[in-house]
């Protein structure tokens, strides 16, 4: 709003701050800090403009070095990202003085100069818009050019709205920049100057101020650079360029670069990742088991296929698996239950095995994903599979991979594959000679308004639930729609229902609340009956949770959440699809895109959700998935325990405001948005924090991880191999101390502390509120930190952080693991003490499976004559399980007693 001229800077479809800008703001700084001249001015990342609220800047000076010169920095943030939002640095340089004189810079008067032939530039704007410029009236300033050999010659003007207020600038960046736009008519080739920014200045002088027209004369200074000599209309000098070098930029690097306020949509975008394809497996990474001619790598359809390779050794260490969901026939609802169904078992089995902590499955899949905006699924089970298994990642780094390879292209291309893992990256797509990775990116802003939806009747399927509910109240109270069918299982019986459709009533509308279940086609087709008129919209709000983490999932447990999810959406799709519906909306979460840990049932069942919007827009027909975070005032996040929000905000999630939620689903509803959108509201400092674990999708978003030096005390500092080394040079205690520092941080950061040392190490995990989803979380840091390969109950075999710390010692410095000086001798009949230490290295799993179970069953008998007979195995073993040490170590004693 204070510089409106700005929004006519557009390049690649996003509003820059232009460079010349950049260049105004370091020559003010000058003037300000006793320097004549701009040195030289580097941009690292453009600045993108957002299309509503304010871009704070921060231009930073330091003192003077020894040499005179005094560095800068610039910055910016969004205003409305808060005062903990951390600050992007846009450019660098230095200021200096000293130079030549304005005297030596005049030009002789004559204009054009002799010898300059005219050149056209009739179309230049034309021409500029074709190489992604899309420069609007006030950067519309070249009025003439001429041309004599490699010297362009220009005469440039501001409109008339913008000269006036040419006094309050040195050098206004928008004139300054149209001095730029006769680069490409003789200065340097057209193809080389192609989508190109303004990258490196250097030796930039301002003679003259407040100009609103000017001459310049353009040469080249390099391959890639050229020199301005900018003078007024008498040939006094007004500034001067000794050289500037412009980049080649592309639409994925600006979308990357723009800054992603409060309440904007995100989508997913496929860019060439870090992969090169230069590459050929080796027999020591990849295993070829039976016979697959067609694949060249080991390729299970069966998880007993899988079982029997490993049990009969024909897995080596460290080996990467391909494996390929069996093709199943049917109905789609059918095909999803099948693919999901393999892949749990699959994936289950694979992360269940023995010594295999070292390899990684690859799950190949032909068409599941969507690449660019067109993009269709063309394998919506494969969508679903996709799901599933990024929850599985999330679990389980580093264990699986998923490539979905071009669908045209018959076979599998073993290079790739092996390029794919040695990357690093856990998804890709192929798509012709590239290997695309998924990040996550500002949507595009919709140019239209949203579809109206006024003309007809608006079904609501989950309307008795809190988002079901409001946006019924929203459609009718900012949409104007004046007929609802709702639906629910329960209809007007469930909670809330009637009093929903006597306000909805006072709003104006006209309700019709069904008892009827979407996933039941016969009754979905009987509640669409009952609609006079034309149906307007879908909205499909409803689903079930069932979480747990991926070792514990059941088919039944995923079935319960496929159903409401996945055949309620395809009967909608299907007895719908020749209703001419304007918005067809599809509630899915952000869960499907991330892989959220603990949810895959969930994930698969918002994946197929993801696809069949896309599958929609292919056909001609309206669709649209919105992946949702985390909502504050209702949803599927309102079941949420305080360690759930928790990891939800660690991973720079902010519960959704109703106001922030609806505004983002009227964004969707544009017809010109993407089929799939992500709507979280994003806490980007918390992404880009010292500690955060950034995953591969959000690295674009996150943007540059601040990095932090780790003091030297946390004994974790520099990885798992510095660790190592640490323990090795340390003493038996100091040692364990290490190691006990290491595991209070971990623990205090899934379990929100706010300072490590409160942490009780004496006190169970569960006691201290470690659930099934934080112990997950705790072995993967511990992962990371250590280089160990911890198994995902590592929290339940080891249930305090006393017995953890001796399971880490022993792993991590087995050779000073010792009994302490002062220990039981030899024959000697241990202390309490010694006990204690004794029983507080035995996990319960050893405990159990060891004679031990029935010595201290026994002993309870001993100690109780009035108890039954020993009681069976598994009894005990919870009985063993319930245990804490202090009541074990009394067993103990009572044991020796007798």
């Amino acid at each position: 709003e204070t510089h409106p001229w700005l929004a006519d800077h557009v390049v690649l479809g996003s509003v820059l701050l232009p460079g010349t800008a950049f260049v105004e703001l370091a020559l003010h700084a000058a003037d300000h800090t006793g320097s004549d001249h701009l040195e030289e001015l580097t941009l690292e990342s453009p600045l993108i403009l957002p299309e509503t609220g304010a871009v704070q800047l921060q231009f930073v000076v330091e003192a003077l070095d020894d040499d005179g010169r005094r560095p800068f920095a610039v910055y910016s943030r969004l205003e409305s990202a808060g005062a903990d939002a951390p600050w992007t640095r846009h450019a660098s340089g230095t200021l200096a003085t000293g130079g030549p004189s304005p005297d030596t810079l005049a030009g002789d008067g004559v204009w054009p100069p002799v010898g300059a032939e005219p050149v056209g530039i009739g179309d230049r704007y034309e021409v500029l818009a074709g190489l992604g410029f899309g420069y609007g009236p006030a950067f519309q300033g070249l009025r003439s050019v001429w041309r004599r050999g490699g010297e362009v010659f220009a005469e440039v003007a501001l409109d008339s709205e913008v000269a006036e207020s040419a006094g309050s600038f040195g050098l206004h960046p928008a004139l300054l920049d149209a001095t730029l736009h006769a680069i490409g008519l003789g200065a340097l080739p057209e193809d080389r100057a192609g989508t190109r920014l303004p990258f490196a200045w250097s030796g930039v002088r301002l003679f003259a101020v407040g100009a609103s027209a000017v001459r310049v004369v353009l040469a080249r200074a390099g391959s890639e650079a050229v020199s301005l000599r900018v003078v007024d209309a008498a040939g006094q000098p007004v500034a001067s360029v000794d050289s500037l070098a412009l980049r080649a930029v592309t639409p994925e690097q600006l979308r990357a670069a723009a800054p992603t306020a409060p309440g904007a949509l995100t989508d997913v975008r496929w860019t060439p990742g870090p992969i090169a394809l230069d590459g050929t497996p080796s027999t020591d990474t990849w295993a070829s088991l039976g016979d697959t001619p067609d694949l060249g790598v080991a390729h299970f359809v069966t998880v007993d296929a899988l079982a029997d390779s490993v049990a009969s050794g024909g897995v080596v260490p460290g080996a990467v698996l391909a494996v390929v969901p069996e093709v199943v026939e049917g109905e789609t609802p059918v095909r999803v239950r099948a693919g999901v169904a393999w892949a749990l078992e699959t994936a289950q089995a694979w992360l269940a095995q023995d010594g295999l902590t070292d390899a990684r499955l690859v799950v190949v899949t032909r068409g599941a994903v969507a690449v660019g905006d067109g993009g269709l699924v063309r394998d919506l089970a494969g969508a679903a599979v996709w799901g599933l298994l990024r929850s599985a990642q999330t679990e389980n780094p580093d264990r699986l991979v998923l490539v979905d390879l071009d669908p045209s292209i018959p076979g599998i291309d073993l290079g790739v594959l092996s390029a794919v893992v040695a990357s690093g990256e856990p998804q890709a797509a192929v798509r012709g000679e590239a290997v695309l990775a998924p990040r996550l990116a500002p949507a595009v802003a919709p140019a239209d308004e949203p579809v109206s939806l006024a003309d007809g009747t608006v079904l609501v399927t989950g309307a008795s639930g809190a988002l079901g509910g409001l946006v019924a109240r929203h459609l009718v109270s900012a949409h104007g729609v004046r007929d609802l069918l709702l639906l629910s299982r329960r209809g007007t019986d469930a909670p809330g229902a009637a009093e929903l459709v006597a306000e909805l009533e006072r709003l104006g509308a006209r309700v019709a609340f069904a008892a009827a279940d979407a996933a039941d086609r016969t009754a979905l087709e009987k509640a669409l009956g009952s609609v006079d008129g034309p149906l307007s919209g879908v909205v499909h709000a409803a689903g079930v949770l069932d979480d747990g983490v991926f070792g514990a999932l059941t088919p039944e447990r995923v079935e319960r959440v496929l159903r409401p999810k996945v055949d309620a959406a395809w009967n909608l799709h299907e007895l719908t699809r020749e209703r001419g519906v304007s918005a067809f909306v599809l509630f899915s979460s952000v869960q499907s895109v991330l892989g959220g840990a603990g949810q895959a049932n969930y994930a698969a069942a918002n994946g197929f959700l993801d696809a069949l919007a896309r599958h929609r827009r292919s056909e001609g027909l309206a669709g649209t998935s919105v992946a949702w975070g985390p909502w504050a005032d209702g949803g599927m996040a309102a079941a949420l325990t305080e360690e759930d929000q928790a990891r939800f905000a660690r991973g720079g999630m902010r519960a959704l405001s109703s106001v922030v939620g609806l505004a983002m689903l009227d964004e969707a509803l544009a017809p010109d948005t993407a089929a799939h959108v992500v709507a979280v509201d994003w806490n980007l400092a918390a992404l880009r924090g010292p500690d955060a674990e950034v995953p591969a999708l959000l690295r674009s978003l996150a943007g540059p991880v601040r990095a932090r030096r780790a003091a030297a005390s946390a004994p974790e500092a520099g990885g798992a191999e510095s660790l190592a080394q640490r323990l090795a040079a340390l003493a038996p205690d100091d040692q364990e101390k290490a190691i006990a520092e290491l595991v209070q941080n971990q623990v205090a950061a899934v379990l929100n502390y706010s300072t490590p040392r409160t942490l009780d190490l004496a006190r169970g995990f569960k006691e201290l509120g470690l659930g099934s989803l934080t112990a997950v979380e705790l072995r993967n840091r511990l992962n990371k930190a250590t280089g160990l390969r911890l198994a995902a109950t590592l929290a339940f075999d080891y249930p305090t952080p006393t017995l953890l710390i001796q399971h880490l010692r022993e792993e991590l410095a087995p050779a000073q693991t010792a009994p302490a000086p002062g220990g039981a001798a030899a024959g000697a009949e241990p202390d309490e003490g010694e006990i204690r230490r004794v029983i507080a290295s035995l996990p319960i799993s050893r405990i159990r499976e060891s004679g031990l179970l029935d010595q201290l069953m026994k002993l309870a008998d001993k100690q109780d004559p009035a108890a039954p007979d020993p009681a069976p195995a598994a009894e005990a073993a919870e009985q063993i399980d319930a245990m804490d040490v202090d009541a074990l170590v009394r067993l103990a004693r009572a044991s020796l007693d007798s």
